[in-house]
């Protein structure tokens, strides 16, 4: 497959899977409302957290050795369920630390329930994910996850919880629409796993990777790993923040600004989804190119927006996600400059990751994380979540920063190419959209 066939493959199913994801999202804001929300986006927050920790970042390792046909796709599935299942009781232990210590205001059923299908269910999504994009098969894995969630957006007005209902006390005992929603999560990791098996499961290499090749692959996962926790950190360190200085409904605001940012950058994630196994499998050898034109196009386009949301944002917002989300408006500006630097840095982060230089992106992450606490803790106990948008988009530029300059000594290309869109890009960008060569 051509890397512009799995480029197409990847926007359409990914991009479908993403729009139930956000029509999901919409619907659980408006039900439980700014204050309710926040919970529930918190302990997930929380939770993914946990589980960056206990995955290891494997499926770094193991996408990259499987596209590179160095390992089997049986005993790397094997591989994923076992630590699957080690993790998510190594989760149960830290989290009941947690909750303990630092949370105490969040107990009861609803932890452990989640600890129990969060994390096993994230676990075999991003796993598999990684598995299957090696195989370059974006569809199947998509399919799962769209129809799941799909299921759950029809069955959201069963919720037994009136809206505004859901705080921390209240949280104890989780809602049967709650339950149906992390079960709905476990179930899509453990049909995306059979599925996997079922197409994958029998090739020559049956077993579970060797002694060298675990070697290999977890040199190369833990410095993924470290790139990751820095980059989770980049993206939410500032929700432990805004929970703490910030009333639950800023913080429902804040986390609705930081979703919404993050789904902007839903089409950077669909082409970094191509970008990484088609650098690792060397069929981009032209990447550094479509990367600087695809840098140029995002300028105008994010300008654009912008100057829409500038226009359109405050209104916009209470319409969508219900009359308690009115404080979304002016962070969501301020971070929008961020988005941008974010989108083009997942484009380079992935390009990274498919030359084995996980490296750069953890220098980049940890670099940015930098400046993101540094203003956090300075600036959002007196300026609230505008000074936590403000933070964020510093630390995104600085990432983005760090990525660009070792982008420039690697590809030979000149930052300043990445910046002024040229005619032919437009012309460019005409035939994909059309299909033509």
């Amino acid at each position: 497959m051509s890397f512009k066939q799995l480029l197409y493959k990847v926007l359409i199913w990914r991009g479908l899977y993403l729009l139930s994801a956000f029509l999901l999202n919409v619907l659980i804001a408006r039900y439980y409302s700014a204050v309710g929300s926040s919970m529930i986006y918190y302990l997930i927050n929380l939770y993914s957290f946990v589980l960056l920790i206990v995955g290891f970042s494997l499926e770094s390792g193991m996408g990259f050795f499987l596209a590179k046909k160095e390992a089997g796709a049986r005993g790397l599935a094997t591989l994923s369920i076992g630590w699957t299942l080690a993790a998510t009781l190594l989760s149960i232990g830290l989290l009941k630390a947690w909750f303990l210590f630092f949370d105490p205001d969040v107990a009861g059923v609803l932890w452990r329930m989640m600890a129990l299908t969060f994390i096993p269910g994230q676990l075999l999504i991003t796993f598999f994910m990684a598995l299957f994009y090696s195989k370059e098969s974006a569809a199947l894995p998509n399919m799962i996850l769209t129809a799941i969630n799909i299921v759950l957006i029809v069955l959201i007005p069963t919720a037994s919880l009136p809206p505004n209902a859901l705080t921390p006390s209240s949280a104890a005992v989780p809602s049967g629409y709650l339950t149906l929603y992390f079960t709905g999560i476990l179930l899509q990791g453990m049909i995306m796993a059979t599925a996997f098996l079922l197409r994958y499961g029998k090739d020559r290499q049956h077993g579970l990777p060797d002694q060298a090749l675990l070697k290999k692959l977890f040199r190369f996962s833990v410095v993924a790993l470290v790139a990751n926790i820095a980059f989770f950190l980049v993206y939410r360190v500032d929700y432990w923040w805004v929970k703490k200085y910030c009333t639950p409904e800023e913080l429902g605001n804040y986390i609705q600004v930081s979703r919404l940012g993050q789904m902007i950058l839903v089409l950077p994630g669909l082409l970094a989804g191509a970008v990484f196994p088609g650098t690792a499998l060397g069929k981009g050898q032209h990447m550094p190119d479509h990367l600087a034109r695809i840098s140029r196009i995002a300028v105008p386009l994010f300008l654009s927006l912008f100057g829409l949301t500038a226009l359109l944002g405050r209104r916009l917002f209470p319409l969508l996600f219900g009359r308690s989300f009115d404080k979304m408006y002016v962070p969501f500006l301020v971070i929008l400059p961020g988005i941008f630097f974010l989108s083009l840095l997942t484009l380079l982060s992935a390009w990274f990751g498919g030359l084995k230089r996980p490296g750069v992106n953890a220098a980049c992450a940890l670099a940015g994380l930098l400046v993101i606490i540094t203003g956090d803790l300075l600036f959002i106990p007196r300026f609230g979540i505008t000074a936590a948008a403000a933070a964020s988009t510093a630390g995104y530029f600085t990432c983005l920063l760090w990525s660009l300059l070792a982008f420039r000594k690697e590809s030979h290309i000149g930052l300043s190419s990445l910046w002024v869109i040229k005619k032919e890009d437009w012309q460019w960008l005409k035939r994909q959209i059309l299909l033509k060569r």
